[in-house]
């Protein structure tokens, strides 16, 4: 797999609006911005054999330049549980597998079971030691080796967290439009920003909070327990606009997007912004989740979920800098975000269907050429499977549970 990464160097054209420091940012009254005791550094990555959030790392970057999982069509290792999986990570050789009744922590070398809880995932994290789970409740902070709560911080009614980490003492996390921040030791809140209903994501790279809502990417400078200030705002124009955000991978200062069209009306398109603008804009499918970024590539994975069908996905390299394609790849299911080691690109998933019948695949695609090395069926997951590709192995959550293959 390609290693080096390089920058965009190209010419930008900056749309108008891209901000100096402007005031966004004050509003609301601070409560609790005492210090924390627990400082996780803004340089903080998973280490190898770690796949600490669905998008790996906090700066969404799909790729592992450590893993070795298969190359070739592979062999199951265990497989334990029986409830649907929908999100999945790995930290300190444990798979941290969870869904809607529930979480477990199972040893990653032979599945034993370490504690489970009955908490409701829709969102995980493992961070230096701490596993925090979001639902439409809360956000809930435990202990990672034990599983005791060490805090919960409720959210409204009918308000649904769309992306969280943490960093130098405070939890972001971002609801119903707004970006929040929370005490690290205690969950209590520090601040809210508001978002002006603009439902946004998250990503941390090079000690830069990125926040991108469905009109604008913000470059926020973090300021410890207070709320961040903003450096820029690149805006998100014409029919970019309706496209709701999924997390930005940002990788060299490259910051791709992903999303979905809220209006179920338009395409969206796969972006390439820098921190001076947009770079590059491409129409792609109507469902389009986080892209990877692997040398002079952008790898992005899509379907039109305005379908009924929902009957296949494209896969499609672009050139970083221009835009242009490389190959496009069809496969016949809804898969999930590019994940990519060892010079694959490995994805899946099911029809989200809630019969447990259903099945789904996994796919590994070459990234230099696009070609389909190998599937293999599963039992299928709610459109694409939440996976983890460490170590030797790749981690797969499906309606039936968590898989690790090797």
């Amino acid at each position: 797999m390609p290693a080096t990464r390089r920058r965009a160097l190209v010419a930008i054209a900056v749309a108008s609006g891209v901000a100096g420091c402007t005031d966004r940012l004050s509003i609301g009254e601070s409560d609790d911005t005492s210090p924390a005791d627990r400082r996780v550094a803004a340089s903080y990555e998973p280490d190898a054999g770690e796949w600490i959030r669905s998008s790996r790392s906090f700066a969404n970057d799909l790729v592992s330049t450590t893993a070795q999982p298969t190359r070739d069509e592979p062999s199951e290792r265990w497989a334990a549980g029986d409830n649907a999986t929908t999100s999945i990570v790995v930290a300190d050789g444990v798979v941290f597998a969870g869904g809607r009744t529930g979480l477990e922590a199972r040893r990653l070398e032979d599945g034993d079971l370490r504690w489970d809880d009955d908490e409701s995932v829709v969102f995980l994290a493992v961070i230096d030691g701490r596993c925090y789970v979001a639902n439409n409740e809360a956000l809930v902070a435990l202990d990672a080796e034990t599983g005791d709560v060490v805090w919960r911080h409720e959210v409204a009614d009918n308000s649904r967290i769309r992306s969280f980490l943490e960093t130098e003492g405070t939890v972001y996390y971002t609801a119903d439009g707004d970006l929040h921040g929370l005490h690290a030791d205690t969950g209590d809140r520090r601040w809210t920003v508001d978002g002006e209903g603009r439902d946004g994501t998250l990503a941390l790279a090079d000690g830069t909070l990125h926040w991108t809502t469905v009109q604008s990417h913000r470059l926020l400078d973090l300021e410890g327990a207070s709320r961040p200030s903003e450096r820029s705002m690149i805006p998100l124009d014409g029919y970019d606009s309706h496209i709701r955000p999924l997390e930005p991978a940002v990788v060299d200062g490259t910051i791709a997007l992903g999303g979905f069209d809220e209006d179920f009306r338009h395409g969206a398109p796969v972006r390439s912004l820098s921190s001076r603008g947009t770079i590059w804009s491409r129409p792609f499918e109507p469902f389009v989740p986080t892209p990877a970024i692997v040398g002079n590539r952008l790898l992005a994975t899509g379907y039109d979920n305005r379908s009924d069908e929902l009957d296949e996905s494209t896969v499609a390299s672009f050139d970083l800098e221009t835009g242009d394609l490389h190959w496009e790849t069809t496969v016949p299911e809804p898969v999930g975000p590019p994940a990519v080691a060892n010079g694959v690109i490995y994805t899946g998933g099911g029809h989200p269907s809630e019969s447990a019948t259903e099945t789904g695949h996994l796919f590994a695609l070459d990234v230099e050429t696009g070609d389909v090395r190998w599937e293999i069926e599963t039992d299928g997951a709610s459109a694409g499977h939440p996976l983890a590709l460490v170590d030797d192995v790749i981690v797969l959550g499906t309606r039936a549970g968590v898989v690790v293959l090797e």
